[in-house]
């Protein structure tokens, strides 16, 4: 039976990151053929599907009633970017999951809980709202391909948001509580970490109106 789980996680690695590059390709081509996307949001939450598809599967942090938390492997991260207007700076301390989802000699699925505190401001003259403040906790999962000397990573993830006023500059959200969907590309090796990671803030429609935010952001993570 565990065998049998090791090559359902394998082969549900290799279709989430097949269906990750099919929607990579995808997107481009709605756009060319003048439909409205956002590339990295539907990354971002096509990944987050599939990856807690998978944990909760399997019964495996962060789906299972255990956090299953490992405090000897923490991870301080800062993620620093823009919304057009809007300046964005995340800090974030992470913890790994006790558990692997799957691990070969070139390949693996991990993940951690990050607690973030993020800070933005509006360049904008007149903002309704000139800047703000966002607490989160997020699941974290990164599939990894390994080298002799650092690994490239993709991570995927989505969490709960508090917002500290529910509207960012001049967007109204409805709601203080929102979803933070995250997609990232990045390489790291056993002490630091470095990439693009991409967050888009919405309510996911529970109340309208809904207009989402879309943070691009350098990535640095340090682990410790």
């Amino acid at each position: 039976m565990h065998s049998w789980k090791k090559q359902f996680s394998s082969r549900f690695a290799q279709f989430a990151l097949l269906s990750t590059v099919c929607l990579s390709w995808l997107a481009p081509q709605n756009a060319m053929a003048g439909k409205s996307n956002n590339d990295p949001m539907t990354l971002a939450i096509a990944g987050s599907l599939l990856s807690f598809g998978m944990a909760c599967y399997q019964g495996k942090a962060p789906c299972s009633l255990s956090p299953g938390i490992d405090t000897d492997k923490l991870t301080v991260s800062f993620d620093q970017g823009s919304d057009n207007t809007i300046q964005h700076l995340r800090v974030a301390l992470g913890a790994d999951w006790k558990e692997k989802f799957y691990e070969s000699a070139n390949f693996e699925i991990a993940g951690r809980w990050e607690f973030n505190a993020n800070h933005w401001n509006s360049t904008r003259a007149n903002p309704d709202n000139e800047q703000g403040y966002i607490l989160g906790i997020t699941p974290l999962f990164q599939y990894s391909y390994k080298f002799s000397k650092f690994d490239l990573y993709m991570e995927t993830g989505a969490g709960l948001l508090w917002l500290d006023d529910p509207t960012i500059e001049n967007e109204f959200k409805s709601t203080q509580f929102q979803f933070g969907d995250v997609f990232g590309l990045g390489m790291k090796n056993k002490d630091f970490e470095i990439g693009y990671r991409y967050l888009h803030i919405s309510n996911a429609g529970i109340e309208m109106p809904n207009p989402g935010t879309d943070l691009h952001n350098l990535h640095l993570g340090y682990r410790f």
